[in-house]
């Protein structure tokens, strides 16, 4: 059991970490380890970027590798040790199921997690990025910035001022965040729900039949040296089967192991006799079977889908024009360091796994998921949201915390000439341009863009606002600031650069 407890004590310390480094991340974005280390771990991500064509981060390429590497040598320990959403998979089975259907190994089609693995990777090759909807680390990393980082702070607020009081009395002083709030929360926290939800068919059903990530780990930890052995003691208990949360035990030869599917979770070791069973380094031990549950016909079907997914997409992404308020964040903007070229919009989505992490390190809050500004195939990419919040602009969080390079580091400096959009003056709405007694000087926008972009004119005695372009950057201040409501008088949107 000594196993079996060091394997809990890991998953709890590496979801404890996960949620840390997601705390750090913030601006400015400082911290020994980065914030987003799991992201940077995950392999699936880099393969998909790597095969669209783009180079990624050293960093990013070197940490991926490493967990292939561990994966070939010891097996799939990243499923059963390190994953932070298989943590609460396990988590959410213990407590939503306990140990009533611990039997529940008959709702099992491993084939289908090889075939989803397949589709990702021929959509990729087309630069469609659709592995983000099931790679497990941007999709809890998603959930976690847009669900339970709202949610923490409305916690954390509740008690600032409710429990101002008696948080004094014990000298802890806590003040009120300014609320986040997201597009597409609900769709985010119905997700991962249904996620968990799945566990009343199997136990970790979404890592057995599901799991893009798990596919490909599978496919390589069929090779690991660390293999569970069965000697000439057992019983045929099947107690091992009863406990194999993968379901990597047949239960008509419970002494045979399918490697691709064990995760090394020593839940096999519940023997009714004590020894038969035991985990050791070994090439090809007896009982171990390294073939893949996939058929042919599965496999050029997921392939089909996903090229056929991705000529679709990459098509229309090519020929459509894009939606006026489209904007995006300066990274997507800035491709090389102090160069700010246009980066077409299919090379960001390429890049773009949709971790959501940069909507949190926005200080203003103004970048959101995309909804209908990026159509279908651009769900969840981060856009400027004015309204919500504007690009403040001595802030670089975005760029820094981008794992993947879709969103490339930048200076404050570097800011100031990278055109993310462009402002304009709706005339009949404005107050500085109303006719007659109407006619207010506002100076709000004015006053409160730090690039100098509003200049006055005189027309008639009275001065009135327009927008520099050459100056304008579209931060989306004097949007978020324009006391006309509801619709403000001076609004953003995405402006085409040229090489």
């Amino acid at each position: 059991m000594l196993w079996l407890w060091l394997r809990r004590v890991t998953q709890v310390a590496c979801l404890v970490l996960f949620i840390f480094l997601l705390t750090r991340a913030t601006y400015p974005v400082a911290s020994n380890l980065p914030p987003h280390l799991f992201l940077q771990l995950d392999p699936l991500s880099a393969a998909t970027a790597l095969l669209s064509g783009h180079r990624l981060p050293v960093v990013i390429f070197y940490a991926a590798l490493g967990t292939l590497i561990a994966t070939l040598l010891l097996g799939r320990v990243f499923c059963g040790y390190i994953c932070p959403l298989g943590t609460c998979i396990d988590l959410g089975d213990r407590l939503l199921w306990g140990k009533r259907k611990r039997g529940r190994a008959t709702a099992s089609q491993p084939g289908v997690k090889y075939a989803i693995l397949a589709a990702v990777l021929a959509s990729a090759l087309f630069g469609i990025q659709l592995g983000w909807f099931f790679d497990p680390i941007p999709l809890l990393t998603r959930v976690s910035s847009v669900v339970f980082y709202p949610l923490a702070v409305m916690g954390q607020n509740l008690v600032a001022i409710h429990g101002r009081q008696q948080l004094r009395e014990v000298n802890v002083y806590l003040e009120p965040w300014d609320e986040r709030h997201f597009q597409l929360s609900l769709l985010a926290a119905a997700c991962f729900a249904a996620i968990l939800l799945l566990g009343a068919f199997s136990r970790r059903y979404w890592c057995r039949n599901l799991c893009p990530l798990g596919a490909l780990l599978g496919l390589l930890g069929r090779f690991g040296l660390m293999k569970r052995t069965v000697n000439d003691r057992c019983v045929s208990c099947k107690l091992c089967v009863r406990d194999c949360k993968m379901g990597a035990i047949p239960s008509d030869e419970p002494t045979t192991t399918k490697l691709p599917e064990c995760i090394l979770c020593f839940g096999c070791l519940s023997c009714a006799e004590a020894g038969p069973t035991r985990f050791a380094l070994a090439w090809q031990p007896t009982g171990a079977r390294r073939e893949v549950d996939i058929s042919r016909r599965r496999t050029l079907q997921a392939l089909g889908g996903g090229v056929v997914y991705g000529l679709a997409a990459s098509t229309m992404l090519g020929r459509r024009e894009h939606h006026q308020k489209l904007i995006r964040p300066p990274g997507a903007i800035l491709r090389k360091r102090g160069k700010p070229d246009l980066m077409p919009e299919n090379h960001f989505r390429d890049l773009c796994v949709r971790c959501g992490e940069c909507m949190k390190t926005c200080i203003t809050g103004g970048l959101q998921p995309a909804v209908v500004e990026a159509d279908w195939d651009g769900v969840f990419t981060p856009v400027l949201k004015p309204k919500v919040g504007w690009c403040e602009r001595n802030c670089t969080a975005c760029g820094d915390i981008c794992p993947t390079g879709a969103l490339v580091p930048f200076t404050a400096a570097e800011k100031t000439h990278i055109m993310i959009g462009l402002a304009t003056i709706d005339a009949n709405k404005c107050l500085a341009w109303q006719r007659g007694p109407h006619y207010k000087l506002c100076l709000v926008c004015d006053e409160q863009c730090s690039y100098d972009a509003v200049k006055w004119i005189e027309e008639g005695g009275v001065k009135r606002p327009v927008v520099d372009a050459d100056l304008c950057t579209g931060c989306g201040i004097c949007e978020a600031k324009c006391p006309v409501q509801p619709e403000a008088a001076i609004t953003v949107s995405r402006r085409e650069l040229t090489q």
